[in-house]
Order: structure tokens, then C-alpha cells, then sequence
């Protein structure tokens, strides 16, 4: 995996204004796609790993350099995180 994490000074045009000098792309999911994953309601700011199938449904490159890239999402989820076979056997430590 690797980290999408840019500066908004390298980002012309960022999604949010921001007190800090971050930005990571985004991705909105509807209800339909979220009961399809069968997520139910995360806390904001939650870490959650995801799997996808993606489809490249457009991509520019121009003559200064510069590359952009559109995904479609075909299929998702996100794997259940499996619980230690130590923290089974001695929940209490």
C-alpha cells in the first residue's frame, strides 16, 4: 500500500479548505454502495482497510508533465479484521 497523502500546495484544487497543510483524494459511497459493503455507521476519522476492483475510466497526460487518472469502483469490501487467537483464549490478558 502506499500513501496518497499530498500538501494542498501540491494540490491546485483541494476538495475542503484545511488548517493543516494535508490532502488525501476522496471517495464518496452512497447508501446503496454502503449497504452493499453492509457498513453500518463508522465513526469519523475511523481507519478501515478496503479491496477493491477498479476499472480506469479515464486518464490525461499533457505536454508540462502533468497526469490525472479516474477510477471506477466495480466491486468492494472491507475485510473483517480477525480477532487474536490469544485475546479468544486469555481475554483477560
Amino acid at each position: 500500500m502506499h500513501s496518497l497523502k499530498q500538501t494542498y500546495k501540491e494540490w491546485s484544487e483541494p476538495a475542503a479548505p484545511s488548517s493543516k497543510d494535508e490532502y488525501y483524494p476522496c471517495l464518496y459511497l452512497d447508501e446503496s454502495s454502503l449497504d452493499a459493503m453492509d457498513i453500518d455507521a463508522p465513526k469519523v476519522g475511523q481507519e478501515m482497510q478496503m479491496v477493491c476492483t477498479v476499472r480506469v475510466s479515464s486518464y490525461s497526460a499533457n505536454a508540462n508533465g502533468s497526469r490525472s487518472m479516474s477510477l471506477e469502483i466495480l466491486s468492494a469490501a472491507l475485510p473483517e479484521k480477525k480477532e487474536d487467537a490469544a485475546k479468544i483464549l486469555f481475554p483477560n490478558g
